[in-house]
C-alpha cells in the first residue's frame, strides 16, 4: 500500500495545477492526460484487488475455503498485472529525462563527431557460449562476431541489403557469383582470397553448425578465380542472397589450425573486421580493439577498445548504465525501462526488430504432447495485458509464429489479412481455455517453464503465465536456469532435460519469414525441439524458398502457416521493440534490430568534437 500512496502522491501533487477558470470533464482529461488516465486504471485494480485478498483472509477464518481459493487466484492476477504497472507509474512524473514513445521507432541515432579512448558495453543475455560465427546465433554472440568478422553482405540501419566484403550477382536461377572486394585483408595484413570466402562458406555449411539450415539447396561452392566464388544449386534458394548478411569470413589456415577451439577464449578467431578480438576473460568480459588497417575507411571505428561485459541482473545493469560505469547495452529487460528513462546519464531508444516473446514446446514427449493442452495455453493468455503492464509499451500482443515486423513490406497486405484470423481464434478467453484443458489427457502434473536467472522481465512473465494457468486448470513450476545453461539450451536438447515448455526470444536475421520457418518446422532442424514432421509444411517451404516472385511466395508463406500454426508448438506472446541505452557522451548507434547483423560498435563515438 505504500506503493499506492507514492503514486497517488505524485500524480496529485507533481502535476502542474490546472485552472481555476477551466472545468475539465472526465473524458477530456483522459485524452489530454492519457499517461496518468492509465496510471489511475491500476491504482483502481490494485486497490480493488488488495480489498479482494483482504475479503478472502475474512472468509477463511470463517470456514470457506472455496470462495478463498477463487478470491485469492483472481486477485494475485489482478496484483502481477497490477504491480508492474503501477512500478512504472511511481516514477512516470517525476524528474529525468522525456520518456521514449515506443511508437516513435528510431533505427540510428546522429552520427557520431569523434573518437574515444573506450566503450563498456554490456552484453544483456550474458557471456557467450562460442564466437565460432556458424554457430554464434544468440544476440550476445552474434553480437560480438559482428564486429571481428567481416559478413559478405550487409544490412543498414533500415534493414536494405548491401554488398560487404563481397557484392553478388545471381547469374540464373541455380548460380549466384560473390565478387570480393579489393584490397581486403585480415588483422595479421594477409589478403582476403577467393579460397578464405569458400572455405567459410563450407565452413558455415558443416551440418554440426547451425548455419547448415541456410545451404540445404547448396550444390557446390568454388573458387573460381582470384576475386571470385560461385554457388551451384541443386534448386533455385531466394533466401540464400539475403542470408549473406550473416555469413562471415575466416581466414581458411587458421580456422584449420584452432580446429574445435575456433571461438572459444583459447582459441580465438583470424577474421578481417573493424575491431580485433584482444582477449576473452571466462566469467568476465571481451576486449577487442580498433583495426586501425581497416580496409574501409568509411566504416572506422571510432572507440579505440571497445569492452563487453556480461551483466545479466536486469536491476544492477540499470544501475551500472545510470551511473555511468556501462556505456551502453542493447535488448534492456523491460523491467528496467521505467528507471533507464528517467536516467540523467543517457537516453533510453526503442528501434524496429523482428524479435518476439515466446513459449517453446521444449520436448516432443511429456505432457505437453497433447494437442488440447497446447491449445489452451493459447487462448489463456492476456496478451494485451501482458505487453501494456510488463513492457511499457516497447511490445505489442502477437498472434502467430512470425513477428508482423519481419513480413515483406510489399506484401503486408497479404500476411495482414491471414493474421487476423488468429488474432480472432487465439484472443484472451479463460473459459475456452479451462474447457480445452478439461478435453485434455492432464491430470495435474507439474508443467515445468524454464526461464533465464537474472532476467526480470521473463520472472514477472512466467509468475503470470503460473497464475493464469492456475486458474485455467494447470500447475505450472518455474523453473530459473544459469544465463549460459539457458543459452546452451535453446539449440542443445539435453540442457532441456525435463523441462515441458522454453519461455525465450526470438528474431529473424534476416528480413524473411522463411529463415525462422525453417529452423523451427522442418524436419532435424536445431529448433524444432518437438520433431515436428509435416510432408505438406515441407513441400510448401521448399516451394516458397524457390519462389522468386514476393506476392507468390506470400501466398505459399500464408498456406503453409494455416497448417503448421494448428499444431500450436509455439505459444506467440509479444512482439518487441529492440530497446537501447546509450550514455550521453556517445552517439551513432545503430538502435533497430539491423544492430545485430553489421558491425554496431563502429558507429559509436563521442556526441562531442
Amino acid at each position: 500500500m505504500r506503493l499506492l500512496k507514492n503514486v497517488v502522491q505524485r500524480l496529485i501533487y507533481e502535476r502542474p495545477a490546472a485552472s481555476a477558470s477551466r472545468v475539465v470533464s472526465g473524458e477530456s482529461y483522459e485524452r489530454e492526460n492519457p499517461e496518468i488516465a492509465h496510471c489511475l486504471l491500476y491504482i483502481t485494480r490494485y486497490t480493488f484487488a488488495v480489498n479482494w485478498l483482504e475479503s478472502g483472509h475474512r472468509l477463511r477464518r470463517r470456514g470457506d475455503p472455496m470462495a478463498t481459493r477463487h478470491i485469492q487466484r483472481t486477485a494475485v492476477l489482478s496484483l502481477i498485472l497490477a504491480a508492474a504497472t503501477l512500478t512504472a507509474c511511481s516514477g512516470a512524473t517525476s524528474g529525468g529525462q522525456k520518456p521514449v514513445s515506443a511508437d516513435d521507432l528510431v533505427a540510428s541515432l546522429p552520427p557520431a563527431k569523434g573518437d574515444v579512448d573506450r566503450i563498456t558495453w554490456n552484453l544483456t543475455g550474458g557471456e557467450p557460449d562460442t564466437l565460432d560465427p556458424a554457430n554464434a546465433v544468440t544476440t550476445q554472440s552474434g553480437q560480438v562476431v559482428r564486429n571481428l568478422c567481416d559478413s559478405l553482405l550487409t544490412l543498414d540501419a533500415n534493414f536494405n541489403l548491401k554488398p560487404n566484403l563481397a557484392s553478388v550477382r545471381q547469374e540464373t536461377p541455380t548460380k549466384l557469383v560473390l565478387t570480393i572486394h579489393r584490397n581486403t585483408k585480415f588483422w595479421d595484413g594477409s589478403t582476403v582470397t577467393a579460397e578464405d570466402v569458400a572455405y567459410s562458406l563450407r565452413w558455415s555449411a558443416d551440418p554440426s553448425k547451425v548455419t547448415s539450415f541456410l545451404f540445404a539447396n547448396v550444390d557446390s561452392i568454388k573458387a573460381t578465380a582470384a576475386d571470385k566464388v560461385t554457388v551451384a544449386f541443386k534448386r533455385p534458394d531466394e533466401m540464400f542472397t539475403s542470408e549473406l548478411a550473416n555469413v562471415v569470413v575466416l581466414k581458411k589456415t587458421f580456422a584449420e589450425k584452432a580446429g574445435a577451439k575456433l571461438g572459444t577464449p583459447a582459441g580465438g578467431l583470424m577474421c578481417s573486421g573493424p575491431f580485433k578480438l584482444d582477449k576473452w576473460t571466462s566469467g568476465d568480459s571481451i576486449t577487442m580493439s580498433r583495426n586501425d588497417a581497416y580496409w574501409n575507411p568509411d566504416r572506422r571505428p571510432f572507440a579505440k577498445s571497445v569492452k563487453f561485459t556480461f551483466v545479466t541482473d536486469a536491476t544492477a545493469l540499470a544501475q551500472s548504465l545510470s551511473a555511468g560505469e556501462i556505456d551502453g547495452a542493447y535488448e534492456l529487460s523491460a523491467s528496467s525501462v521505467p528507471a533507464l528513462q528517467k536516467s540523467k546519464k543517457g537516453r533510453l531508444v526503442f528501434g524496429l526488430s523482428s524479435q518476439s516473446m515466446n513459449i517453446y514446446v521444449s520436448r516432443p514427449d511429456g505432457v505437453m504432447a497433447d494437442a488440447d493442452l497446447r491449445a489452451a495455453l493459447q487462448r489463456m493468455i492476456d496478451r494485451q495485458g501482458l505487453a501494456r503492464a510488463l513492457y511499457h509499451g516497447a511490445a505489442t500482443p502477437m498472434y502467430t509464429m512470425i513477428a508482423p515486423a519481419a513480413w515483406p513490406t510489399a506484401q503486408r497486405a497479404e500476411y495482414e489479412k491471414a493474421y487476423k484470423s488468429f488474432e480472432t481464434s487465439r484472443s484472451f478467453d479463460m473459459d475456452a481455455a479451462k474447457k480445452l484443458v478439461k478435453a485434455s489427457s492432464y491430470k495435474g502434473q507439474e508443467i515445468v517453464l524454464a526461464i533465464a536467472a537474472g532476467d526480470d522481465a521473463q520472472s514477472r512473465i512466467a509468475q503470470l503465465l503460473q497464475q493464469q494457468g492456475r486458474e485455467a486448470g494447470l500447475t505450472i513450476k518455474i523453473q530459473s536456469m544459469q544465463p549460459l545453461v539457458y543459452a546452451q539450451a535453446g539449440y542443445d536438447a539435453t540442457k532441456r532435460k525435463g523441462v515441458d515448455l522454453y519461455l525465450s526470444s526470438n528474431f529473424s536475421a534476416a528480413p524473411d519469414p522463411l529463415e525462422t520457418i525453417g529452423f523451427l518446422y522442418l524436419p532435424q532442424q536445431t529448433y524444432n525441439y518437438v520433431d515436428y514432421d509435416d510432408p505438406k509444411v515441407t513441400k510448401l517451404f521448399d516451394t516458397a524458398r524457390s519462389t522468386f516472385d514476393g506476392a507468390s511466395r506470400a501466398k505459399t508463406i500464408v498456406e503453409m502457416q494455416a497448417v503448421y500454426e494448428k499444431a500450436n508448438t509455439v505459444i506467440p506472446l509479444v512482439s518487441t521493440n529492440t530497446t537501447t541505452f546509450l550514455n550521453d557522451r556517445l552517439t551513432g548507434a545503430i538502435t533497430s534490430f539491423a544492430y545485430w547483423s553489421m558491425p554496431q560498435m563502429a558507429y559509436v563515438g563521442a556526441a562531442k568534437k
